[in-house]
């Protein structure tokens, strides 16, 4: 529990430090590049306006690049000749990795890994990481080279000509262990909720507290606890729908199949930080969480606070590859703002920036795309047969309602990598008018590979791989006898089977035999002529979607049908909704 009491004595240094900052020096940022070079500050600044000496060192180190040029300011401010006390300059590159600092073992490494969080956790390389030209201040635990320990840091930041220039001070870390800290304190003040129930578990026992946290009266705003059994089972929660479910099931799988649950699990006394999307009970909507989340008598005691806007996991790997997939799309809209459009454009157009199966793609305010790895697709329009996958599903339709919130479409796409075609998750977000996006593939499922009726339509492309693999083995007429068979009958799956001319010549419904797909057959109660559609379906296989009569309920209903042909005939099979 060490981390958590520590985030305590931190807490009211926060606040002060933000108050002490404010008070001490308003800064105003230079009117423009074009004048920078140029900008004098207005007065001598001291150590002892330790603010203004900040902003002083960050604007001398950009007048430094101005005048002579990246590599020998680089040079410099990677030389024990720049430092100035506590004061040193450090820059980080287009890619947010540190290019100069008077540390060397932090050379190279990223602002989104490690060296970006500090010892309570707070993850201040991603705000660096955001600075634009108009600076900022942002505030952490870092080791002051000058004393050997780690305090406090305020640092100046800016943005200037694609590299992130930036300057701080120390303050020493009083003991603050008797300050509450407020709401304004997010991460401490969730470590304090974690810690009250803790207390109020060793003071009253499992039960009350267990009682206790299912109250309303336990709720706090966007804060409430949430406590685990042994067993890996919710027991306390604000919202009781939610009781029972299982932390390894469902319950711990956020909606871009992130497993935050199993992160979760490993939490020791000491406490860990995990973050994950999840449904905030003020807002209703899905949010990034940030949970306090610590193991004690073999229970599970958290809690957290929402973030409106996704951040990303700094150290996001492609294990995890959600996390990823934000990642290159948040890098990209980085670029974007530091170099400008026809530089990250023509940046994405460049084989160097593919990552694997990850790539950035680019499409402009017309729906045209302006930057992909498959340079044979440039041009091509979102809103015609590029977002249209192979099974007809319009997955640009839905790309194109994307907003600076950014959504996930799911569909299938060509994998350069692997050059055949895949299921992609992509992240895509809107910016300027400008839509940027990337993705991970799932080789689609080997159809010999069970599945399972709880998924419809993986299901329903295993009854027609099966149905292919049987005409193969036995040939057209076995087939054809076989699907006529009511033990060729799969709950609501069956196959059904047309022939060259689009007669049905198999089906669990005898009455249709010898019926037309493109006539009445094909035409179901609402008007829809889907027969039209599914005439259509080649090798590769089609989705259509129409109602039709459920042989094993004898009502109308949606029916989903993967259908494809094959030897001329078309052979398909559907689930019921």
């Amino acid at each position: 529990m060490r981390n958590h009491r520590i985030l305590f004595r931190l807490a009211a240094v926060l606040v002060a430090a933000a108050v002490f900052v404010s008070g001490c020096y308003h800064y105003m940022p230079p009117h423009s590049q074009m004048d920078r070079s140029v900008t004098k500050p207005s007065r001598q600044l001291s150590k002892a306006d330790r603010p203004g000496y900040t902003v002083a060192m960050v604007e001398k180190a950009i007048r430094l690049h101005d005048a002579k040029g990246r590599e020998a300011t680089l040079d410099y401010y990677n030389s024990s000749e720049s430092v100035d006390g506590e004061w040193y300059i450090f820059i980080a590159d287009e890619n947010d990795e540190i290019v100069a600092h008077p540390n060397p073992d932090v050379l190279g490494e990223s602002l989104h890994g490690p060296t970006g969080v500090d010892i309570t956790g707070y993850r201040h390389g991603e705000v660096i990481a955001s600075a634009t030209e108009e600076g900022m201040w942002v505030d952490y635990i870092f080791l002051n080279l000058a004393s050997g320990n780690q305090e406090y840091k305020h640092t100046w930041v800016v943005r200037h000509d694609g590299l992130i220039f930036a300057s701080g001070w120390y303050q020493i870390l009083p003991d603050l262990s008797q300050s509450a800290p407020t709401k304004a304190d997010r991460p401490g003040y969730t470590a304090a909720m974690v810690e009250q129930a803790l207390q109020r578990y060793e003071a009253e026992g499992r039960e009350a507290t267990v009682d206790y946290y299912n109250t309303p009266e336990s709720v706090d705003g966007e804060w409430y606890i949430f406590i685990f059994d042994e067993s890996d089972r919710l027991i306390s929660h604000a919202n009781p729908d939610l009781l029972g479910m299982d932390l390894k099931g469902d319950l711990g799988v956020d909606v871009t199949g992130y497993r935050f649950g199993d992160l979760m699990l490993t939490a020791t006394e000491e406490g860990m930080w995990v973050d994950y999307l999840f449904l905030n009970l003020a807002t209703g909507n899905q949010e990034y969480k940030h949970s306090w989340v610590v193991r004690h008598d073999g229970l599970l005691f958290g809690s957290g606070w929402y973030q409106v806007q996704p951040t990303l996991s700094p150290a996001a790997t492609k294990a995890d590859r959600p996390g990823y997939t934000v990642a290159m799309v948040e890098q990209a809209l980085r670029r974007y703002e530091a170099e400008g459009r026809e530089a990250t454009v023509d940046y994405y157009n460049t084989p160097e920036s593919v990552d694997g199966e990850w790539y950035v793609f680019i499409f402009d305010e017309s729906a045209q795309l302006i930057a992909h790895a498959n340079p044979d697709l440039l041009g091509m329009d979102l809103k015609g047969d590029l977002g249209v996958d192979v099974t007809g599903y319009r997955f640009g339709d839905l790309m194109l309602t994307a907003t600076e919130e950014g959504i996930w479409v799911d569909y299938l796409f060509r994998n350069l990598a692997s050059g055949i075609q895949e299921y992609k998750h992509s992240w895509v977000v809107r910016r300027d008018g400008l839509l940027f996006g990337s993705g991970w593939y799932q080789a689609m499922p080997s159809l010999a590979t069970a599945v399972t009726k709880a998924q419809p339509a993986e299901y329903t492309v295993a009854v027609v791989d099966r149905a292919l693999r049987y005409y193969k083995a036995y040939g057209r007429e076995e087939a054809v006898a076989y699907y006529n068979t009511p033990e060729s009958v799969d709950g609501e799956w069956y196959v059904y089977i047309f022939d060259e001319d689009d007669q049905l010549i198999a089906h669990a419904n005898p009455d249709l035999l010898g019926m037309d797909l493109k006539e009445e057959l094909g035409l179901d109660s609402t008007g829809y002529h889907f027969g039209n559609d599914m005439v259509n379906a080649t090798e590769a296989g089609l989705w259509v979607h129409y109602v039709f009569v459920n042989p094993a309920t004898g009502e109308e209903e949606t029916k989903h049908s993967w259908t494809v042909r094959h030897d001329g005939l078309l052979i398909g099979s559907g689930w019921y909704e």
